[in-house]
């Protein structure tokens, strides 16, 4: 399983993504890869390209309270350029150039701040708590896919 977590961490409540992939990380578990970056791009692709699993994880103002998590198909609805590029895009481009995708969904953590600044808001920080106990549930099951399917309403 891969795990992205995206979103730039001198913007508040936007460092969602990458505080969970780094504390999802620390766990050390076997199977599981996690990395972050301040946004999608079309190298990522490549990331994708050998991972049986994949899990975005963002910071949303529209999510649900605490998170909401969706699955994710491949789409080449046109975005603005390949410097920044939404989860659907990017797995879009996994399927043309290496011909398969894994299954994935997209788990956005609610913000409320975004603005300049180090560090979650109080609220971002149960959010986040919230997630990472959700994740720890999905990645002790035997079937991790099964578990995000059945939360993702299918």
């Amino acid at each position: 399983m891969l795990l992205i977590g995206y979103g730039n961490p001198g913007r508040s409540d936007d460092g969602l993504g990458p505080q969970l992939a780094e504390a999802v990380s620390e766990w050390g578990l076997e199977g599981l890869e996690t990395l972050w970056d301040y946004q999608l791009n079309i190298e990522h692709a490549a990331d994708l390209a050998g991972a049986d699993l994949a899990l975005f994880v963002d910071a949303a103002l529209e999510a649900p309270e605490p998170f909401g998590l969706s699955r994710l198909a491949p789409s080449d609805a046109a975005h603005f350029s390949t410097h920044a590029m939404p989860p659907a895009a990017v797995l879009e481009t996994c399927r043309a150039v290496y011909g398969r995708t894994p299954p994935s969904f997209l788990l956005a953590l609610r913000g409320d701040s975004f603005e300049m600044g180090e560090g979650l808001s109080q609220a971002a920080e149960r959010r986040l708590e919230a997630a990472l106990s959700f994740l720890r549930g999905v990645l002790q099951h035997p079937e991790p896919r099964a578990e995000l399917e059945k939360r993702a309403g299918g």
